[in-house]
């Protein structure tokens, strides 16, 4: 995969409250359409105790190769303009100290070629788990993926991505938009919109997990999502697939569910989703999009985790267009061989 400056993209990362000067020039009122797809949680390692067992994640890839845990991917990551991870652990080389929880997910600072050759563009740091060995962890992650030219946002800095005068926004927030979150939040999508962004979405890492029920802090991030100008919001956490909805012309998929994730040997639930999203802009504006609803499993093998999702067909994939009915009552279309369930929007 080229850099994005060989590909003619530029991408910035900031704070609101420091804009880089290349964004305060007028963005062109461009014509053009822009691919982007959405995975959801990765853990690229993993717990300690796990490091060394041979059906866990690291002893994995070392078997497999650095391409093998997204190759099965690659038909939707390798041919988009766009794809977002939410990178779902610390990495780092050093033996740090872990903060108490249940799980610390931790993997080397080399697995960023695991996102680089799975065609991942942009992770979110926005989730639950990056500061599972405190700020040195989240440092240690952050300078690796500076160090693999792979952006990351988190819930203090937004990312815009920036080709031939196009821009498309990114925010993450995390658990709730309550108080001072919350505010941050709306000011982040309000800037992005005054600095020319065609779309801004809004990438939530929130919800019960092991659920397809819908949280009170859901409904809250979308609600002030959607009155802060919000044009797409995409979740994850649950580590289960939720449903879609569209909310005041807004689109909104609540979770994913996990991608490539280190974090489980046996997985309680190994279905899950990629959703691949296709926007239409004219004159800068966006008018109009396909949301495409990949099924997957996590795993290719039916007992354990492989680490390796592959897409679904047949009665696997219509069992999670299911689960995504039961979740919010929204009637997803019927599944295409190679095209997903598809969902045409107008903004």
């Amino acid at each position: 995969m080229l850099p994005a400056a060989a590909l003619g993209e530029t991408w910035y990362t900031f704070t609101v409250d420091n804009p880089p000067e290349a964004l305060l020039l007028p963005a062109s009122p461009v014509d053009g359409d822009v691919v982007i797809t959405f995975l959801g949680d990765c853990a690229l390692g993993g717990v300690r105790k796990m490091q060394g067992a041979e059906r866990g994640f690291v002893k994995t890839v070392e078997r497999m190769g650095y391409a093998y845990p997204l190759q099965n991917l690659l038909p939707l990551t390798a041919e988009d303009d766009i794809t977002v991870a939410n990178l779902e652990g610390v990495l780092s080389d050093r033996k740090l100290k872990r903060v108490p929880k249940e799980y610390n997910f931790q993997g080397k600072t080399e697995y960023t070629e695991i996102l680089r050759l799975g065609s991942v563009e942009l992770v979110t740091l926005a989730n639950n788990h990056t500061h599972d060995y405190g700020d040195d962890g989240y440092n240690d992650t952050k300078q690796a993926l500076k160090a693999a030219e792979i952006p990351y946002f988190t819930e203090k800095s937004v990312t815009v991505w920036e080709r031939d005068g196009l821009r498309i926004g990114f925010v993450g927030v995390q658990y709730s938009a309550s108080g001072d979150k919350g505010k941050r939040m709306k000011q982040q999508i309000a800037l992005l919109k005054e600095l020319g962004c065609a779309a801004v979405i809004t990438v939530m890492h929130a919800g019960e997990e092991h659920t397809q029920d819908l949280s009170d802090y859901q409904h809250q991030i979308v609600s002030r999502a959607i009155a802060g100008g919000a044009d797409m919001i995409v979740g994850h956490h649950p580590h289960v697939v939720q449903g879609f909805d569209m909310i005041d012309g807004v689109p909104v998929a609540y979770s994913l569910g996990n991608c490539s994730f280190g974090g489980t040997l046996i997985p309680a639930d190994a279905d899950a989703l990629v959703l691949q999203t296709k926007l239409h802009i004219e004159g800068g504006r966006l008018v109009s999009g396909e949301l495409a609803f990949h099924p997957i499993s996590i795993t290719g093998d039916e007992k354990y985790n492989d680490y390796s999702p592959v897409l679904a067909a047949g009665e696997d994939a219509a069992r999670v267009l299911q689960k995504m009915e039961a979740s919010t009552g929204y009637a997803m279309p019927p599944f295409e061989e190679g095209r997903g369930s598809v969902v045409h929007v107008d903004w």
